[in-house]
């Protein structure tokens, strides 16, 4: 007896949408990639120069300024190793000394930098130039104990360590575990290293609780010089990192876009080259206010070559970040097919209206896979 032969009808079900491009998606890189609508973090960009217009001369008070935070309407600052456990409030216009609230539970052993969330300011006691610190920490302070009238505040520890960090025989500025640059977000503190060693920086996170932990380190890029601040602006889009080279007195600015999340060393990193430090002193404070502006301040400097007073400098930062529109580039639909009958006894005609590459499954009535295409 014959076998019978059973035709089941097929029904095409669009299963994948066209194939993502990575690439690079900036339009100021040399090797933008119109085509691309995945950024990768590949852009590269020719040297980029700045000036660093100067806003206010900063007073006495706070000639080391070495962290800086704009939050809640206020420019806040701190001075370096050595100095009392103070916070000032400065206005942003003139300079001046505005507030100081002393932080009573904690010594400043080695304040450098400055971050918020919308609770709590955190005071980066990390410095480490010796690289034989065993209590490094970042100090929480609630932004309720901050007001205006406040004069003093108390702190929590966020105590941490490295953890690929197992010699700590000081070696002053010979290592690569000293830190002055972090900034918050996602509810962690993400921290970038200032690596005398090998002039590289390397990324770890820690939690925003206090608490002791083992940092968790992300990985590192190569950023030639000494990074002495870090700041993420307010959208969570651009990251970046304040730093010099010690050789020369170059100062640079890396802005890294373009990235994921809180994946930053993904990112595009594009390198801006600022003024000397013989002419705007050691850079060492840096805020975003806003999108893309920035506050700087720099240490004093005074020696036989030369006098840097402590100032507070800003730069816009639009003209060498990525596009707004290419920001915004709409995500591309899934794929559109056009298939002839539908369901179908024998022969299937699968139409698509372009040419680029998509896949796409067929199956029986039953669900069962009948067929996998692609086309393009």
């Amino acid at each position: 007896m014959l076998a019978k032969r059973h035709f089941l009808p097929v029904l095409l079900t669009i299963a994948s949408a066209a194939r993502a491009q990575s690439g690079c998606t900036d339009a100021q890189a040399t090797n933008y990639n119109p085509a691309a609508t995945s950024n990768d973090g590949s852009c590269l960009y020719p040297l980029t120069t700045s000036a660093l217009p100067a806003k206010a001369m900063l007073p006495s008070a706070v000639k080391e300024s070495s962290g800086l935070l704009y939050t809640g309407g206020s420019l806040w600052t701190h001075n370096d190793s050595g100095n009392p456990a103070v916070l000032f409030r400065v206005d942003s216009t003139s300079g001046q000394v505005l507030q100081q609230v002393t932080i009573s539970n904690f010594p400043n052993i080695d304040w450098e930098d400055l971050a918020a969330d919308a609770q709590y300011v955190y005071i980066g006691d990390f410095g480490n130039n010796p690289g034989s610190r065993r209590d490094l920490r970042v100090l929480r302070v609630a932004k309720a104990d901050l007001g205006p009238s406040a004069t003093t505040a108390t702190a929590e520890a966020i105590n941490f360590s490295y953890p690929d960090q197992t010699d700590f025989t000081p070696r002053n500025n010979q290592h690569n575990f000293d830190c002055e640059a972090f900034f918050f977000a996602n509810d962690s503190l993400h921290l970038f290293t200032k690596n005398w060693g090998d002039l590289r920086t390397r990324y770890y996170t820690i939690p925003a609780a206090p608490g002791a932990y083992l940092a968790h380190f992300k990985g590192s890029f190569n950023v030639n010089g000494l990074v002495t601040a870090a700041s993420l602006n307010v959208a969570g889009s651009t990251a970046a990192l304040l730093g010099y080279n010690a050789q020369d007195g170059s100062t640079f600015m890396w802005l890294l876009s373009g990235f994921q999340g809180t994946g930053f060393l993904q990112a595009n990193k594009r390198r801006l080259e600022l003024p000397n430090a013989l002419l705007i002193g050691q850079a060492e404070g840096l805020c975003f206010v806003g999108r893309s502006r920035v506050f700087v301040s720099n240490e004093a400097i005074s020696n036989f070559i030369v006098t840097v007073p402590p100032r507070l400098y800003a730069l816009r930062l639009g003209a060498w970040l990525p596009t707004t529109a290419l920001a915004a580039k709409a995500k591309k639909p899934a794929a559109s097919f056009t298939a002839v009958p539908n369901p179908a006894q024998h022969t299937l005609h699968v139409e698509r209206p372009t040419s680029e590459a998509a896949s796409f499954l067929v199956l029986d009535m039953l669900g069962q896979l009948a067929s996998r295409q692609r086309r393009g």
